[in-house]
């Protein structure tokens, strides 16, 4: 096989993207940025500044045919892999494994030792996978739904509450489908993602949920037709919040570089 690795061209970005869907289940999509309309345009964007750029995406192509796909996220002390999915028909020959290795070269080029990645717990052949290269659980992350509802200490006056920049929000939502709100209120700062029409995501610190609040009074004022998506490291969320359900659980991965030989499949 004639294999080759760079950048993703932009024509291939629409294939990418549907090879991700095709990967995973439909209700766990659906609660991703990638189900929202504008995230093939989101990523056109996104590689418009080349190297300069904080995502990469490699592309591995069989003569001018794309295969397989890695996303990575550079962040300050680590290389984060958003995406890595390779055609059904290659995923026999190795491909996944060069995708890693090629990140690799790009983390040591960035002089970062500290590869992350998130996977769901039900993939449990991508799981192992992960764990053979070299990868170490970090922790765990619940996600769950509820419908939106008002707190039971809501008085009849209004809310009081300012959002931050929220034309640009608006600007970013209506060209890609997904944003995020900064959103102050008396009591604190929230900021909350807003997925497509469906979902408002929060990501939950340590033990700051104990139900719907002023915060989630201020969601329903503003859209009451969305449903919450909480991300907690607490498994018993649901034990303070029986409106919960969960929805899926994903699983957050390390690996130091320094020292390390790992054989990639």
């Amino acid at each position: 096989m004639n294999l080759r690795f760079s950048p993703l061209q932009e024509d291939d970005i629409h294939l990418a993207c549907r090879l991700l869907q095709s990967n995973l289940p439909e209700s766990v999509y659906n609660q991703t940025i990638f189900a929202c309309g504008g995230y093939p345009e989101y990523l056109k964007a996104a590689c418009k500044c080349g190297s300069h750029s904080a995502t990469l995406l490699i592309g591995a192509y069989s003569e001018n045919l794309l295969i397989g796909f890695a996303e990575w996220r550079r962040m300050e002390q680590m290389l984060v892999l958003n995406n890595l999915n390779v055609d059904a028909a290659y995923r026999k020959d190795g491909i996944g494994g060069k995708l890693m290795a090629y990140g690799e070269t790009l983390a040591q080029k960035d002089g970062i030792s500290k590869l992350a990645l998130d996977v769901f717990s039900w993939n449990e052949q991508a799981h192992a996978w992960y764990l053979r290269l070299g990868f170490a659980e970090e922790g765990r992350t619940y996600w769950y739904v509820r419908d939106l509802t008002p707190s039971v200490d809501r008085d009849r006056e209004a809310l009081a509450y300012i959002i931050d920049d929220y034309p640009m929000a608006e600007a970013h939502h209506q060209k890609y489908g997904f944003s995020s709100l900064k959103i102050r209120t008396k009591e604190e700062t929230s900021v909350v993602g807003r997925l497509g029409e469906q979902y408002y995501r929060i990501q939950l610190q340590s033990g700051g949920w104990s139900g719907c609040n002023l915060l989630t009074d201020v969601l329903m004022d503003l859209d009451r037709g969305k449903r919450l998506l909480l991300l907690s490291s607490d498994a018993y969320l649901r034990e303070r919040d029986p409106g919960l359900i969960l929805s899926t659980e994903s699983i957050r991965m390390i690996k130091l570089l320094e020292n390390q030989e790992v054989l990639y499949e």
